[in-house]
């Protein structure tokens, strides 16, 4: 190859880097500026989040060990759980104390809207009487993209079951949600 081809050759890639480095560099700045804190800051709250769902992921796992086993009005051990008795059994599990009431659980955490939800959250209904006491609480397994969840629970006539927020008896009686796993 002559020096002029090489002269050229080199003179296009020149031209081609000063063109491009500052796309790049303005790309770079503008993902930047969309991100909170230094990169530091931002691996340390990704670990975080990656800690919450282990946990989450470990309560639900809990959880389930306990599928199947009957309800028992005012129970909360793994002989037989009503309802509040099983999600504050679970919680406590892992250092987390609630109310033993599910009227009172719903203050054990932050109020959480519908469209948060998040696995681990606690999910509240009214009980039989619909109306406008909390008479029922489960904990969220499963948040789908159109807002219906899954949860699983103490059901009067299953046990410890799973159950879809659009099943007709929940779906009339939700009331609210808290998170008490941040």
């Amino acid at each position: 190859m002559t020096f002029t081809k090489q002269h050229n050759i080199l003179s296009i890639i020149v031209l081609c880097l000063a063109l491009v480095i500052p796309a790049i560099t303005a790309q770079a700045q503008e993902l930047n500026a969309r991100k909170h804190g230094t990169i530091l800051d931002q691996i340390e709250f990704s670990n975080l989040k990656q800690q919450q769902k282990t946990r989450v992921q470990e309560i639900l796992d809990y959880a389930f060990q306990f599928r199947g086993v009957p309800y028992r009005h005012g129970q909360s051990s793994p002989r037989g759980f009503d309802c509040s008795g099983f999600t504050s059994f679970v919680f406590k599990r892992f250092g987390i104390n609630l109310d033993r009431t599910s009227s009172g659980q719903i203050y054990d955490g932050k109020r959480v809207s519908r469209s948060d939800l998040q696995p681990g959250d606690l999910v509240f209904f009214n009980g039989r009487a619909v109306g406008k006491r909390i008479g029922h609480v489960g904990i969220v397994t499963q948040v789908n993209d159109d807002n219906t969840f899954k949860f699983i629970h103490a059901a009067c006539s299953r046990g410890i079951t799973e159950s879809h927020s659009t099943e007709t008896y929940y779906s009339r009686r939700y009331m609210g949600a808290c998170r008490v796993v941040e």
